[in-house]
């Protein structure tokens, strides 16, 4: 049982430091989003799927473990599958996002999370297609509503570039193995999960 408990904790933890870089998630992760959030799904300016693909990862320097320190974050993942539901970004079929993170961590909990990236985006599927914009994020310093403390940490706003101003959000699930959390530590995650654009 207390193996099982810790699993859970490390999940939630990992995913939550994964949102210093990213907004990634899938079909499992897409299924956890409030009620609220579908429910204007039909409002977004634009909705894609994320994923680390191969040979991309979130990194942590130094590696996050039991023990709360300030660690940095790098990484890269993609992003595919996106819908304009309004019809305001329709030329957009996939993206690259980038991103830089830091904050205060340990396996139980992030504090102080400080981050931004940059998405660039592509007329084809899996970034093929000529470049059609690109958009500067920034973390929001509020949080979001959601169902567990990693939820609190994904959205932000676009900052620059293109739809510069409209909001985002999501939410995210890790996909590699981060039990070792609590004994040598993590110092990467992959995930994937759904990123959505007000």
């Amino acid at each position: 049982m207390r193996r099982t408990a810790l699993f859970r904790s490390a999940t939630v933890a990992t995913a939550t430091l994964l949102t210093l870089l990213t907004f990634s998630t899938g079909s499992q992760a897409e299924s956890r989003m409030p009620a609220a959030a579908s429910g204007v799904r039909a409002q977004n300016t634009l909705s894609c799927t994320l994923n680390t693909g191969p040979g991309e990862r979130i990194s942590f320097s130094p590696a996050v473990s039991s023990t709360p320190r300030s660690i940095s974050a790098s990484g890269s993942a993609q992003l595919n599958n996106c819908s304009s539901f309004n019809g305001r970004q329709s030329r957009i079929r996939s993206g690259r996002l980038t991103l830089s993170g830091a904050g205060r961590a340990s396996c139980a909990r992030a504090t102080g999370i400080r981050g931004s990236g940059t998405i660039t985006w592509y007329s084809g599927p899996h970034r093929n297609g000529r470049i059609v914009g690109r958009s500067t994020l920034r973390l929001s310093s509020n949080g979001s509503r959601g169902y567990t403390p990693l939820d609190s940490f994904l959205s932000g706003t676009i900052v620059s570039g293109l739809m510069q101003g409209h909001p985002f959000s999501g939410v995210a699930v890790p996909t590699n193995d981060v039990r070792q959390c609590f004994g040598s530590g993590v110092g990467y995650v992959q995930g994937r999960g759904r990123l959505s654009i007000g």
